[in-house]
């Protein structure tokens, strides 16, 4: 099968041959960085233990400097001449760069100078910090030794408590080079284990390239296959995509549909109101006159809300709802909203709570009032006769809730998360016909996301049903919340 592959394909041959001479050159230039790099680091670790040795060595040489400061001392102390302080101030800036790094004296009585990293681990700081500090007391003790005669009875005392302190001073000393030789044996201990890991890694990595490149003729081979594996796949995405738009025609049927029955119930009721009243004037009194009058103005209402709906419903289809914002007061956004509404039908009321000192919002101020509208109606739409309609308001540190509750059948719970699809009604009791398309809490929840906020919904069934939402009250909230939206929109789609 391979040989007949390479015999009817010559390009598919020829590019699997390039593609084994790339393998082959990989392995290659892996081989070769690998070992440039455990060279470099092998260069590293030479200098590291150079500079490990230099520091070791004047931990050591302190050992020396502590011996000759307090022979030193016993000499001036019996009047020979001696240059102790030249001793002291060397063996402190030398302990000061071992602890902290910075150039350091490398000969007695030189000039010579060398840089010291700081010191590597902090029990070693811990130590050379103890050793600074018993210097520091052995000087003082020093100083006061060297200012007695030696007839005074307190020098004997003194004396030993300075050969004391040189004791202390030389046992810390030591354990302060032990410690800086086991660190530096330590890390080219691991220096070493890493260089054997890195080595071993590379020639895993050879390996595997090499059985890439034994399998390369075989891959080949698989490629037809894969071909038509890619062709049937989009063949696949194809008959997706055509469902797609099987399905957005039979969505836009729906919204024909029910867009239709929507238009003609009001229309024919006006028409025929209309008629009424340009007719037979006579029989049409002053009170029928005025009660026709309101269901035509409530009519008109109510084609009006329908025809805001479909052309929010069309901005979220095309991706233009871009809400236009502005800074708004919640108070006037509220009363834009129910004037909107109209006067509520059937004795129903609106019970208004809102909280004090309320702070304006980043709003597109439309749409906003749009949101209100339709929680608002959809809360009249089924609720009963006479029912009372809850409006609060609520000022979190950075959001805004705003709640719409009215009693009613309620919502079952399986189907609370389905309110916000398109098209989606719940049945009223007893099959009590509703009017609407379906689309008011799509649109409030498309608004709602764009403005950076959520919603959602809560029902006790048979008592009352609960819309909120909440809306960001700082701009960068808004941007944020309006950006995981669009990513969880971009997902779903």
């Amino acid at each position: 099968m391979i040989t007949r592959l390479d015999v009817c394909s010559p390009k598919r041959s020829l590019f699997g041959l390039l593609r084994v001479r790339r393998q082959v050159a990989l392995i290659a230039a892996l081989f070769i960085l690998a070992i440039a790099g455990i060279l470099a680091h092998t260069i590293m670790l030479i200098h590291g233990q150079k500079s490990d040795a230099v520091v070791i060595d004047l931990a050591g040489r302190q050992r020396m400097l502590h011996e000759k400061h307090m022979k030193e001392v016993l000499l001036v102390s019996q009047g020979f001449p001696a240059d102790y302080r030249y001793t002291r101030q060397l063996l402190n800036e030398t302990l000061e760069a071992l602890i902290t790094g910075g150039p350091a004296v490398h000969t007695f009585g030189g000039k010579e100078t060398v840089l010291l990293p700081p010191v590597p681990t902090e029990e070693i700081k811990a130590k050379l910090e103890e050793q600074a500090r018993l210097v520091g007391i052995f000087t003082a003790q020093a100083d006061v030794f060297l200012r007695l005669e030696r007839k005074d009875p307190a020098y004997a005392g003194k004396f030993e408590e300075l050969l004391h302190l040189s004791s202390g001073l030389h046992t810390t000393a030591n354990d302060a080079v032990k410690m800086l030789d086991q660190y530096s044996g330590s890390k080219v201990a691991k220096m070493i284990a890493w260089e054997v890991a890195v080595t071993i890694l590379v020639i895993l990595l050879g390996i595997m390239l090499t059985r890439q490149v034994i399998r390369a003729n075989q891959e080949l081979a698989h490629e037809i296959t894969e071909r038509q594996r890619m062709q049937e796949e989009l063949r696949s995405s194809e008959q997706k995509r055509m469902e797609a738009l099987r399905q957005s025609d039979d969505l836009k049927s729906a919204l024909l549909s029910s867009v239709s029955h929507e238009l003609r119930t009001p229309l024919t009721a006006m028409k025929t109101m209309v008629s009424s009243l340009g007719g037979n004037s006579q029989t049409v009194t002053g009170e029928i006159r005025e009660e026709f009058l309101q269901n035509i103005n409530q009519d008109i209402d109510y084609l009006n809300r329908l025809v805001d709906n479909l052309l929010d419903m069309s901005k979220i289809e095309a991706g233009t709802l871009i809400p236009q914002r502005e800074w708004h007061l919640v108070e006037d956004l509220i009363e834009g909203a129910i004037r909107r509404l109209g006067k509520l039908p059937d004795q129903r009321s609106l019970d208004l709570s809102l909280a004090d000192d309320l702070p304006s919002i980043f709003v597109d101020g439309v749409e906003m009032q749009q949101v209100l509208v339709n929680l608002l109606d959809n809360a009249v739409k089924y609720s009963p006769s006479k029912a009372r309609i809850s409006l609060h308001v609520q000022a979190q540190p950075t959001e805004i809730h705003i709640r719409v509750s009215n009693p009613g059948p309620g919502i079952p719970a399986e189907e609370l998360d389905r309110v916000f699809d398109r098209f989606y009604r719940v049945r009223a009791k007893h099959g009590r016909a509703i009017p609407g398309t379906g689309l008011g809490l799509a649109i409030c929840k498309a608004i709602v996301e764009a403005h950076g906020g959520r919603i959602w919904a809560e029902s006790r069934p048979g008592q009352e049903t609960t819309i909120g939402f909440t809306i960001p009250v700082s701009a960068d909230r808004i941007l944020v919340r309006t950006m995981e939206s669009r990513s969880g929109q971009e997902r779903a789609t």
